[in-house]
C-alpha cells in the first residue's frame, strides 16, 4: 500500500509571494522528527507545482526535487552542510536556477527573477524563526 502524500497543509503553511514563485512556510511533526518545512511552489504545464521541498528536520534533513511529480529524495549531511536552514537559503540565493531545472521546471528557471527571490529570503527566515518558536512553546505548554 502506497504511502499518502504529504502536501504543505494550508491551515499551518505561511505563503509568500516571490515572483513567478511562491514559498510556503511550515513547521512539521512527521514520522519521529520535526522542523521547517521551505515549499517551492511554480506553474508548470498550467497547474501549480511543488517544484521543491526542503525539510529542514532535526534528525533527517532532506530536499526533493519535482515533489508534485515524480519526487527525487535527497537527504543532507548536517555534518558537511551545517545548519539545514541556511543551507536551504544559501541554496534559493545561489542555486535555485538549476535546481529547477533539474526538477523538470526548465521554464521557472528561465524565467525567474532572482530579485524577488532575494527580496523573499528574510520573510523565509522571518517565519522560519517565528514558527520555530511557536512548536516550542507549545511543547512547554505540553
Amino acid at each position: 500500500m502506497q504511502q499518502p502524500r504529504n502536501y504543505a497543509d494550508p491551515v499551518k503553511t505561511v505563503y509568500i509571494p516571490a515572483g513567478i514563485l511562491k514559498f510556503g512556510i511550515e513547521y512539521r511533526h512527521l514520522q519521529g522528527d520535526q522542523g521547517v518545512c521551505v515549499h517551492v511552489f511554480g506553474e508548470v504545464n498550467g497547474r501549480e507545482e511543488e517544484v521543491l521541498r526542503f525539510d529542514c528536520f532535526e534528525r533527517a534533513p532532506h530536499y526533493h526535487y519535482a515533489w508534485s511529480t515524480n519526487d527525487q529524495y535527497v537527504p543532507l549531511d548536517a555534518t558537511a552542510d551545517g545548519d539545514p536552514l541556511q543551507w536551504t537559503l544559501e541554496r534559493l540565493q545561489r542555486r535555485l536556477p538549476a535546481m529547477l531545472i533539474r526538477a523538470g521546471a526548465e521554464d521557472l528557471a528561465r524565467t525567474l527573477d532572482q530579485r524577488d527571490i532575494n527580496a523573499a529570503i528574510p520573510k523565509i527566515m522571518g517565519w522560519a524563526e517565528t514558527l520555530q518558536t511557536h512548536d516550542r512553546l507549545q511543547q512547554q505548554r505540553g
